[in-house]
């Protein structure tokens, strides 16, 4: 059976092509440093391009013809190291071919890119968008924004919307609508690495109490039993600041409930108003006469006069009115 051999697995194949890979590369830069040649550096560049593209090619045919290709070049390159201008010209006119062949590839994948039809967002993609946008948008305060403090207030008219109350992590804030503004988001991140920072702190801090208490140990060793009642204790000042910090942890913590029933109460009081004023809103719509049915919609055989000679018309049978008609004719 026939044995498959892939080129780039094979190592004569890779020893042969990595060493002409070093004699070009070296080859280069023998001429860059020698002869200072203006097409050294560049000719280096597209040897390690042309390598890399064609790394992974399986046809012998074509494993032969860049090979031999390399071996042509190498030799153009040590020709015109020597200083044989035919072959340096004849480089310096493959590079430019190479350019004009680069600068045409890219012109013609551009042009390619406007002629065909762009593909329509996915949903996803489409909403991540939206979402982008939305943060680059409410990153800064808009400056035409009508300050928190503003009085008197504006007169809105519309459907009450209700918020709803949410808890980013221990932070309560009132959401309108989503997406979240940018800065909002920024003012829960710095209120939370508060905290956090806090808590850190506190960790720390109990950590060091058992070196301290290794050095009290240490000292009732070492210092005479007069002298220890005088000097106050290593672990006295890390248990005030584990104090101080918990003080502090609670009081923020008790500051945020405090806020979140408060907020919760408005929420409570918006549902309300919405609810009042959304019977209102139905009362004046049943209320309200229509122009085109001044009658407010009740049939016209329905509706009575004073003397009710309309509900006698609509209750008699169609018989007895034609032959009423007939006789008023007669």
């Amino acid at each position: 059976m026939h044995q498959v051999v892939v080129p780039k697995k094979s190592g004569i194949h890779r020893f042969a092509c990595l060493a002409l890979y070093r004699a070009l590369l070296r080859q280069c830069s023998k001429s860059a440093s020698d002869n200072n040649a203006p097409w050294a550096r560049p000719t280096k560049t597209l040897v390690r391009q042309r390598f890399r593209k064609y790394k992974n090619l399986q046809s012998p045919s074509q494993v032969q013809n860049a090979l031999n290709a390399g071996y042509k070049t190498f030799d153009l390159l040590e020709s015109a190291s020597r200083g044989n201008a035919d072959d340096a010209q004849k480089i310096t006119d493959i590079l430019a071919q190479a350019k004009a062949a680069k600068v045409e590839k890219a012109a013609r994948l551009k042009e390619y890119t406007e002629l065909k039809p762009v593909p329509p967002l996915s949903r996803l993609k489409l909403r991540k968008q939206k979402s982008i946008q939305a943060q680059e948008a409410t990153q800064r305060r808009h400056p035409n924004a009508t300050p928190v403090l503003d009085r008197p207030h504006r007169v809105i008219s519309g459907k009450r919307r209700v918020p709803f109350l949410v808890n980013a992590r221990g932070v309560p804030f009132l959401r309108f609508k989503k997406p979240q503004p940018r800065n909002l988001s920024g003012v829960i991140r710095n209120l939370l690495a508060k905290r956090w920072r806090k808590l850190e702190t506190r960790t720390r801090l109990s950590e060091e109490v058992l070196f301290a208490e290794d050095e009290e140990a240490w000292d009732r060793l070492t210092l005479p039993t007069s002298s220890k009642s005088e000097e106050p204790s290593w672990s006295t000042a890390i248990h005030t600041s584990i104090q101080e910090l918990n003080h502090a942890i609670r009081v923020w913590d008790e500051r945020r409930g405090a806020m979140a029933e408060k907020m919760w109460n408005v929420v409570l009081q918006e549902r309300e108003l919405a609810e009042k004023e959304e019977k209102q809103r139905q009362a004046e719509e049943q209320n309200q006469v229509d122009p085109k049915n001044p009658t407010g919609g009740i049939p016209p055989e329905q509706q009575t006069n004073g003397s009710g000679k309309q509900r006698n018309a609509a209750a008699k049978s169609p018989n007895q009115a034609e032959a009423e008609t007939f006789s008023k004719k007669a």
